[in-house]
């Protein structure tokens, strides 16, 4: 009997996402019942194929268009990743038969499970983690892939930052047995890179936010280092740093055992109001603080802040051009400036953008040929235009959301 194909559509954002799915299966043995096709461009289907997709708010239009070419076949669509877990009405629309909510390893189990038992029709199914599921059971390791992604230590975030979705899921960190595991396995296949995937690096193993573990994260960098990858990276993407969670011991651990230069820690704002508004904990100068440390261990700092947040007066957009241009001449750091997304399941998942004026671009732009900053943003401005013409042009009741 010829075997279901399971089609994993991979794009550049979300290659991270599907080897440790795939683990889940492998571990219990429900690949090997499916044919496993992993594709980096659009597959001709046939009748009866699974096609499962993993994306954030940014990248619906991409997917709209292949979900487009899809209809009116006889094939199942599944999607999971961030954006579904905090939104299943539009990905609903644009014809998924297959959701996937919150943590995904479990639920894809069942999934699985459901398929062999033929419990899925084109009918709309929805699957989500009920219970808090444990970090530790499975590895980004799959014999489907080449690659192998970092590792995730701690998933869930301490905080409630209104960008951001993170802080929706409860903070759990795996244990060191797990990583050894990852980092003996990793080893043996003779990679010689390592890093992780955390959404704030110095809190894993914490009990509190802004409140670094210091035996925890000591002890995981002596773990690593036992095993002489050429390579350890921590403390930048994709596992930057809190301002406020950085200490001058921690900091100098760091710049004795790892690999990377600089250190990537959040700002997001040079206003003090933004940030308060934002809800992220720490002020200016925080940030301040945070990068003296960093450049006083030997680090550059890169510095990430987001521009065009809803209802961002001028005044704050001066703020932060001026706190970057401070920052620059006072110590040695590089601005990762990015445009503002609505990006569903956060506090601002139904909010409009405000865009940035002409002399404030310019002003980007000289910090960018200065050497002083990225001009991320640029792209990002375009995308988020880019999404909201979508949206008006296919989805024009959702723009009814926005405020």
């Amino acid at each position: 009997m010829k075997k279901r194909r399971i089609i994993f559509r991979v794009f550049p954002f979300n290659r991270l996402t599907f080897p440790i799915l795939l683990n889940s299966w492998e571990s219990e043995g429900i690949d090997k019942h499916f044919e496993i096709v992993i594709s980096e461009t659009p597959v001709k289907v046939k009748d009866g194929d699974v096609l499962l997709y993993s994306f954030m708010t940014p990248h619906l239009p991409e997917i709209h268009q292949e979900i487009n070419d899809l209809k009116n076949k006889n094939v199942l669509i599944g999607g999971g990743g961030a954006h579904i877990t905090g939104d299943i009405e539009l990905p609903g629309k644009m014809g998924f038969n297959i959701l996937f909510r919150g943590e995904g390893e479990e639920t894809f189990v069942q999934f699985g499970k459901d398929l062999l038992e033929g419990k899925i029709s084109g009918e709309l199914k929805i699957y989500r983690q009920e219970k808090k599921l444990k970090i530790d059971k499975y590895l980004p390791f799959s014999k489907y892939f080449k690659t192998v992604p970092p590792l995730e230590i701690f998933r869930g975030c301490f905080w409630r930052c209104k960008y951001c979705q993170t802080g929706s899921t409860a903070y759990s960190s795996r244990s060191l047995h797990s990583i050894n595991i990852y980092l003996a396995l990793l080893k043996e296949k003779g990679f010689k890179r390592v890093t992780f995937i955390s959404p704030s690096s110095l809190e894993y193993g914490a009990v509190k936010g802004g409140n670094p573990n210091r035996g925890k994260i000591l002890e995981l960098i002596e773990t690593v280092r036992s095993y002489n990858f050429k390579y350890f990276e921590y403390g930048v993407f994709p596992s930057e740093i809190r301002p406020e969670s950085i200490n001058e011991d921690i900091a100098l651990a760091l710049k004795n055992n790892v690999s990377n230069k600089a250190l990537t820690l959040g700002g997001q704002s040079g206003s003090l109001q933004r940030l308060r508004e934002l809800r992220r904990g720490h002020d200016v100068t925080d940030i301040e603080e945070g990068v003296r440390i960093a450049n006083s261990a030997g680090f550059r700092a890169n510095l990430d802040f987001i521009l065009g947040y809803p209802d961002e007066t001028p005044t704050e957009r001066e703020e932060t051009l001026n706190f970057i241009i401070k920052m620059n001449k006072n110590f040695k750091i590089k601005a990762h400036i990015h445009h503002f997304f609505p990006l569903s399941g956060s506090e601002y998942q139904f909010r409009f953008p405000s865009y940035l004026s002409e002399n404030e671009k310019d002003i980007l732009y000289k910090l960018n040929r200065d050497g002083f900053s990225t001009k991320w943003w640029e792209v990002q401005e375009r995308q988020v235009k880019k999404y909201f013409f979508w949206l008006k042009e296919n989805f024009p009741e959702f723009i009814d959301k926005y405020t």
